[in-house]
């Protein structure tokens, strides 16, 4: 698996310098920067996909650090582009934030960026660009994976929420798993995944993580809810009421050994 650095706070200043100087030797003009929330809505992406290994590796550390470096943007009339912090925004985005906090250069009035083509940040790509070898990273990649892969499934853009749920709530959605796999989990370090539909959690991922939850006696496990911008009939969910599945007591535990 390849080296992933990730800006900290330490060498933000720096980078947002190096990126203003840069900028001022292109269009042969001075710039300010400002340190501002913008809108989330009003920013825009200058690359074309996202790498999948960093952006698994910072929605890790968004989800379970608080990591949130501020992003350095270009402003144009009343909208931003991004230059350094796609993945952060993105992110940000499909967690619905309203703002992020950036560093934000300014033109002066005799000169504007040239800006790209506007898309939406929500819907940028992401690419597989090397292996994760790190188990952990691999299944916070998964949840990602399964973004994307309903926003396909539905043709319509899924967000993502953080949400606490008890055991008593959660639904399968497999009939059975293999004893050895829930043996293997010594720690509940990555949250499971699942929809939500009238109060219940149906699971997409992470069902091994939900039944060693249950041996360890807990109530709840932290969950990565996948929901919809437009209400939808999810297919799973019918899938589920016709395997009979109601809660993890119907799960059968197979043991090959």
């Amino acid at each position: 698996m390849r080296e992933i650095e990730l800006v900290s706070w330490k060498d933000v200043a720096k980078r947002v310098e190096n990126i203003k100087k840069s900028l001022e030797d292109i269009y042969e003009v001075k710039l300010s920067v400002e340190f501002e929330k913008i809108p989330l809505n009003n920013l825009y992406p200058t690359e074309e996909f996202l790498e999948k290994d960093k952006l698994a590796l910072i929605f890790m550390k968004v989800i379970m650090e608080g990591y949130n470096v501020p992003i350095v943007a270009v402003k144009h009339g009343e909208e931003y582009f991004i230059l350094d912090g796609h993945h952060r925004s993105y992110i940000s985005k499909k967690l619905m934030k309203e703002t992020i906090r950036a560093y934000v250069l300014k033109f002066p009035r005799s000169k504007s960026y040239r800006a790209r083509p506007k898309r939406p940040l929500k819907d940028l790509p992401i690419k597989d660009v090397a292996a994760i070898d790190d188990p952990i990273l691999r299944t916070w990649g998964q949840i990602l994976t399964l973004l994307k892969y309903y926003e396909a499934l539905y043709s319509i853009s899924f967000n993502l929420r953080k949400e606490k749920a008890p055991l008593m709530d959660l639904i399968p959605t497999q009939p059975q798993i293999r004893k050895e796999q829930i043996d293997l989990i010594k720690e509940l370090l990555v949250p499971i995944v699942c929809i939500k539909h009238q109060g219940k959690f149906y699971i997409l991922d992470g069902h091994a993580r939900s039944l060693r939850a249950m041996q360890l006696g807990l109530e709840s496990v932290q969950a990565i809810i996948l929901f919809p911008e437009v209400e939808i009939d999810f297919g799973i969910i019918k899938a589920a009421r016709e395997m009979n599945l109601e809660n993890l007591g119907d799960i059968k535990i197979v043991d090959y050994s």
